[in-house]
């Protein structure tokens, strides 16, 4: 068995200044795992923070985990990190060492009568060793707006085109979130005096000066659906309405595993890239020229699998339920009926699996004289096993998977994904959906030690998929344009388009 080990100890924590001792409650602690209160956020994100500053790493996405103190707890997934309420002395808290009775913590924000953390009335106080004391800044914030927005649609060759891309959120701007694109200045930013979301290339800015906007219409964020974008146009000296520009919460891609050979249908295994809107939901398609995409069928409330492209039609190869909070289509929750023409009908494929994850993981860091230095390296996204995206090495044995008997990410050189708990390297999950993630502390095997032993210079890195350029995608052309109809008047038959795709009589 793969021994426990304990975590390393941290310094950047202080008891609040004027709370209580932090005794426990008579009751104790007292964990329940949450599956009440629906307008309680299963995400949340904390940014803001400057990226020169101590303990700028608690910035990131935490993930509902439990109640504790009679409210919603949430983690940072690969760390022990959490966000919980104390209620001795009524504050949330941001804490390394996780859910703990006590008042020391990273940081801390009066609790204001709010239920969760996601409110952007809380101002946080964050430790800061040199002053001894935790430290007003006004620039952090918790919000359950999304982390990421994808702006996408803008047609190659046109004027602001770089407005395309993903931008992240960073903060508040003008007391809304603002969002930026990874190290440029182009950002999203809200404009109060005219209640626009603006996309602007030159940045944060407090003018309203910008490259696209969109009324905001009272929206929270810019990925909100429903807005509609006007991008300069120098020719006509003004802003001109570009209805395939969208602003989308969805990933850029999706991954699509499991339908196995010789199946009908197969060809459907791959990567799905982000293309826009259809039926009023993100849709995706191929970048290999295929035309293969995934869309919504608003009729019947159903994800469709379409190696015909997107169409307005209630034909597809294969199709799954959205009902179950199914936003976007990259979801391992998600069962797929696949079209078997044997059978004249869709049969239930527990194989196939979408879902969200990067396609390939590098593992760097190990000392390359050191004992299993062979970790490292680069390993591709092949399966779901264990209902974990599972990754191997090129023309090797070794691989990445998920143990779930101890909730770890395992580095197998030797027995592929067949070793059990038996591992040259792991580390321990705490909630990290897939291994590609530089929050994880890898334990190493040593030999001479007799057991594994922490490596603090092995990061897994994820790697994940570069943004399409559709111009560029051969036999795509206005396939690849997003619609925001509701799709045909058909009702979603039980006969699909199959990969032949002759007549559809029958379909």
């Amino acid at each position: 068995m793969i021994s426990p080990h304990a975590p390393s100890a941290y310094s950047m924590r202080g008891g609040l200044q004027d709370s209580a001792s932090g005794s426990p409650l008579a009751g104790g602690l007292t964990v329940v795992l949450t599956d009440q209160l629906d307008d309680i956020p299963n995400v949340v994100v904390v940014a803001g923070r400057h990226k020169d500053r101590e303990n700028q790493d608690l910035q990131g996405e935490y993930h509902r985990i439990a109640n504790f103190h009679g409210r919603p707890a949430y983690r940072k997934p690969g760390t022990r990190t959490c966000l919980r309420y104390w209620s001795p002395a009524d504050r949330w808290l941001i804490d390394r060492e996780g859910l703990q009775e006590s008042d020391t913590c990273n940081a801390y924000a009066e609790q204001g009568g709010v239920m969760h953390p996601a409110s952007e009335e809380l101002v946080w106080r964050i430790w800061e060793s040199k002053h001894k004391q935790h430290v007003r800044d006004p620039e952090i914030l918790v919000t359950s707006a999304p982390s990421s927005i994808q702006v996408v649609g803008r047609a190659a060759g046109r004027e602001n085109f770089a407005l395309n891309g993903q931008y992240h959120l960073v903060g508040l701007h003008q007391g809304r979130v603002a969002y930026q694109k990874g190290n440029s200045k182009s950002a999203i930013r809200y404009w109060a005096l005219g209640d626009r979301w603006l996309i602007d290339l030159d940045g944060l800015r407090d003018v309203d000066v910008c490259n696209g906007y969109a009324d905001a219409h009272g929206t929270s964020h810019p990925g909100a659906v429903g807005l509609q974008w006007h991008v300069w146009d120098s020719s006509r000296g003004r802003h001109a309405l570009d209805s395939t520009l969208q602003s989308v919460v969805a990933p850029h891609a999706i991954e699509l595993v499991g339908r196995e050979a010789p199946k009908e249908n197969q060809s459907m295994n791959g990567s799905y890239h982000l293309v826009g809107l259809h039926a009023g939901r993100p849709a995706f398609m191929k970048a290999d020229g295929s035309g293969h995409a995934i869309r919504y069928w608003p009729r019947e409330d159903r994800w469709l699998i379409d190696l015909a492209g997107l169409r307005d039609v209630d034909l597809c190869n294969a199709y799954s339920e959205a009902v179950g909070g199914f936003e976007h289509p990259g979801d391992l929750g998600m069962v797929w009926h696949v079209w078997e023409t044997s059978r004249g009908r869709h049969l239930t494929d527990p194989g196939v699996r979408t879902f969200v994850a990067p396609h390939a993981v590098r593992i760097i860091g190990r000392d390359p004289y050191k004992e299993n230095s062979a970790v490292n390296g680069e390993y591709k996204l092949v399966d779901v096993i264990e209902s974990k995206p599972a990754y191997k090495k090129e023309d090797t044995d070794h691989v990445i998977r998920y143990w779930p008997a101890e909730d770890r990410w395992i580095l197998d050189l030797e027995a592929g994904f067949h070793g059990g708990d038996v591992a040259n390297s792991y580390a321990d999950a705490k909630g990290a959906e897939h291994p590609g993630n530089t929050e994880l502390l890898w334990y190493v095997w040593e030999t001479s030690r007799g057991c594994h032993v922490a490596d603090e210079d092995i990061v897994a890195e994820p790697i994940y998929l570069e943004p399409v350029d559709w111009s560029k995608v051969p036999g795509i052309g206005s396939a690849a344009e997003p619609r925001g109809g509701g799709g045909s008047a058909l009702g979603l038959r039980s006969s699909v388009a199959t990969e032949s795709s002759t007549s559809e009589s029958e379909r």
